[in-house]
C-alpha cells in the first residue's frame, strides 16, 4: 500500500517517463511572459503602469529562463568533465539559421537596410549566442567551488558595465552579465528546488512578489532600461550619466538582487501538477525564435497602433500574448528546429581525439 501511494504521488508530478511537470509549467509561463513583454513594449512610453509591468517582467523572465537552462546543462557534461559538444553545436546551428532567416525577413518583408553579420545577433537571438558560449566554457568553470564562481561572476558582471566596447558583438555584455544565473542553475540541486515547494516558502514567495511589485511601482525611476536588458555599458544607459561614475555598478547589483529574488519566488509559486498548458512547455524554443517575426511586424509595421486606443487594451495584449504562445507551441512549428538540432557534429570530429 505504501509503494502504491508513492507511485500515485509521483504520477501527480511527472509523466510515465519521469518528466516533471513543474519545469514544463515554469518554462511555458516564462515564455508567455517573454511574449507579453514584447507585446506591451510599444505601449510603455504612453502608460506608466505598463512601463512598470514591462520592467517587472524583464527583471525576471530571462534570468529565470537562463537559470533553468543552467539547471539542465548538467546532463551535457560527461562523467570525466568533458563536454557533449552536440548540444553546443546545436545552439550555434539554431542561431545561424535563425539569424539568416530574420535578416532575410527584415530585408524582404520589412524593407529594412541592415548590415548582414553573424556576430551581432538580430532581435533577441542573443540568448542562443549566450547558450552556445556558456556550454563551451562550462567544463572549465564547473570545476570551481560554487560560492567562488558565483561571487566572481557577479563581480565580473558589475565590472563589464564599465567597458564601453562590450556591446552587442557576440552578445559579450549579456554573456558576462547573465552568466551568474546560468551557473546558479547549474550548481542548483533537485533537493534545493524541492525546498521551494514547502507551504511556508510559497507563502513567503507570494509576499516577496507583491513586495517587489510595490517597490517597482514606487521606485520606478530607479530601474533603468539599459540595466535591465543587460546589453549596454553604464555610459550608454539613459539616466545614469548624471550618477557618480564610480558607483554606477550599484544599479546592476540591485538588478541582480531583484532578479534572483523574483526568480526564486516565481519558481516557488509555479504549479507542480499537470495543467492544460503543461505539454506546451517542452516547445518554448520554437516560441522564443518564431515570435520575433511577429514582434518585428508588431513594432516595425505598426500593428500595435490598431489597439492603442482601445478601452481594454491591457486585456487585449494579454489575450494576444496567450494566443501567440499557444499557437507557436504547437508541434508543427517545432519541426524545423527539431531538424536543425538533428544535424550531427560527429562527422566533423576526430573521434580518436575526442575519446
Amino acid at each position: 500500500m505504501g509503494q502504491e501511494n508513492t507511485l500515485n504521488q509521483q504520477s501527480k508530478y511527472c509523466d510515465s517517463k519521469g518528466r516533471l511537470y513543474f519545469y514544463d509549467n515554469a518554462k511555458f509561463i516564462l515564455i508567455f511572459l517573454v511574449v507579453l513583454a514584447h507585446v506591451i513594449s510599444p505601449f510603455k512610453s504612453g502608460s506608466e503602469s505598463t512601463y512598470v509591468v514591462w520592467k517587472f517582467i524583464n527583471s525576471m523572465h530571462m534570468p529565470c529562463l537562463i537559470f533553468i537552462s543552467g539547471f539542465f546543462a548538467k546532463r551535457y557534461i560527461q562523467p570525466g568533465g568533458g563536454l557533449k559538444v552536440q548540444r553546443t553545436f546545436s545552439y550555434f546551428m539554431l542561431y545561424i539559421f535563425s539569424q539568416i532567416a530574420i535578416s532575410v525577413f527584415e530585408v524582404l518583408v520589412l524593407d529594412k537596410s541592415i548590415s548582414p553579420s553573424l556576430l551581432s545577433a538580430r532581435s533577441s537571438l542573443w540568448f542562443l549566442q549566450c547558450l552556445g558560449v556558456w556550454y563551451l566554457i562550462l567544463p572549465f568553470f564547473e570545476k570551481f567551488r560554487p560560492e567562488v564562481l558565483l561571487t566572481a561572476s557577479i563581480i565580473i558582471g558589475l565590472i563589464i558595465g564599465y567597458d564601453q566596447s562590450a556591446f552587442n558583438i557576440l552578445a559579450i555584455s549579456r554573456v558576462f552579465v547573465h552568466f551568474p544565473f546560468f551557473m546558479a542553475g547549474y550548481f542548483c540541486t533537485p533537493e534545493l528546488i524541492t525546498k521551494l515547494f514547502n507551504k511556508k516558502v510559497r507563502i513567503a514567495a507570494v509576499v516577496a512578489l507583491v513586495a517587489c511589485a510595490v517597490f517597482f511601482w514606487f521606485f520606478n525611476n530607479c530601474f533603468y532600461d539599459g540595466i535591465i536588458t543587460c546589453n549596454y555599458p553604464y555610459a550608454k544607459v539613459n539616466g545614469l550619466q548624471d550618477f557618480p561614475y564610480a558607483l554606477r555598478w550599484v544599479f546592476r547589483l540591485s538588478f541582480y538582487l531583484f532578479a534572483f529574488i523574483l526568480s526564486a519566488a516565481f519558481l516557488a509559486v509555479v504549479p507542480r501538477k499537470k495543467n492544460i498548458f503543461t505539454r506546451f512547455g517542452s516547445r518554448t524554443l520554437a516560441v522564443y525564435i518564431l515570435h520575433r517575426f511577429l514582434y518585428l511586424c508588431w513594432t516595425e509595421l505598426g500593428w500595435w497602433e490598431y489597439f492603442k486606443d482601445m478601452k481594454y487594451v491591457a486585456v487585449i495584449n494579454v489575450l494576444i500574448s496567450v494566443a501567440v504562445t499557444l499557437i507557436l507551441s504547437l508541434k508543427p512549428f517545432s519541426y524545423p528546429f527539431d531538424l536543425i538540432q538533428k544535424i550531427s557534429i560527429n562527422r566533423l570530429l576526430d573521434k580518436k581525439k575526442c575519446k
